[in-house]
């Protein structure tokens, strides 16, 4: 059972080898939000009507995220005893990476200062000057699951207040999509609720723009003009989806210029 954390009406999850299994078994992406200024890193936001997706399957439990996370001493000191091993680690690294280079050109530095020194003491001076590694500069690893026993015995959350985030045409219209055999993620950036897609998003591009309405809701001529332009601006269909007698209803648009 994968876990899946609740907190500031946002589900988490903090587990890579997790976000793996969802995405390659249950073709459930998320969205990453703990992006660094480097490379994109976890927690992976799940949606709700992922979430309701998964509650459903029974493949994850979502509980309520800790208010506080501490450390215990035990982890403090792990902690600690990881830092500086990674921190001698790194620092004997650069220094045989700067001797390798160093190596190249001892020859060059000698005839340029041309005094009596030997390679080797021209090659100890300069690694002399090397500018230490410290837990400021030193590269840190990005971690691939919580480093904290702070998420162990949890309070599970109430799927009431899962469904509170979403919509029951939202919930259904994803439900129905991803039974289908489509990978669906959110649709902002397109102006829609969702993208359906064929294949993994990371290989293919989106087929469907699909926006949702509720049956008794109202579709003016300039929202079905817009809706179809937008789809053939981007080179995707453009779909309503609504609830009808329980059961979903699409319509798909194209725009003829």
């Amino acid at each position: 059972m994968i876990n899946l954390y609740f907190k500031n009406g946002a589900i988490l999850l903090y587990n890579v080898n997790d976000w793996s299994t969802l995405r390659e078994q249950f073709r459930i992406v998320g969205e990453i939000v703990g992006n660094s200024l480097q490379v994109p890193s976890l927690p992976i936001k799940i949606s709700p009507e992922e979430a309701c997706l998964l509650v459903d399957k029974n493949i994850v439990t979502i509980q309520e995220s800790p208010k506080e996370i501490t450390k215990t001493d035990a982890e403090k000191r792990k902690l600690e005893q990881y830092e500086t091993e990674l921190l001698d680690a790194q620092t004997m690294e650069y220094k045989r990476a700067r001797r390798d280079q160093l190596e190249t050109v001892a020859d060059q530095i000698m005839v340029k200062q041309n005094n009596d020194k030997t390679r080797e003491e021209i090659i100890s001076e300069e690694l002399a000057k090397l500018t230490a590694v410290t837990r400021d500069n030193m590269i840190w690893p990005t971690n691939l699951s919580a480093s904290t026993s702070a998420y162990e015995n949890l309070k599970p959350v109430d799927i009431n207040d899962i469904l509170k985030l979403t919509t029951p045409v939202k919930k259904a219209v994803y439900s129905d999509l991803w039974h289908k055999g489509y990978y669906v993620t959110q649709g902002d950036k397109f102006g829609g609720h969702f993208l359906a897609y064929a294949g993994d998003p990371v290989c293919h591009h989106a087929l469907f723009i699909v926006r949702c309405k509720d049956e008794s809701e109202r579709i003016f001529s300039m929202d079905l003009i817009g809706f179809g332009r937008l789809g053939s601006s981007v080179k995707k269909k453009s779909v309503w989806a609504s609830l009808q007698d329980n059961k979903v209803s699409y319509i798909s648009m194209s725009w003829l210029a």
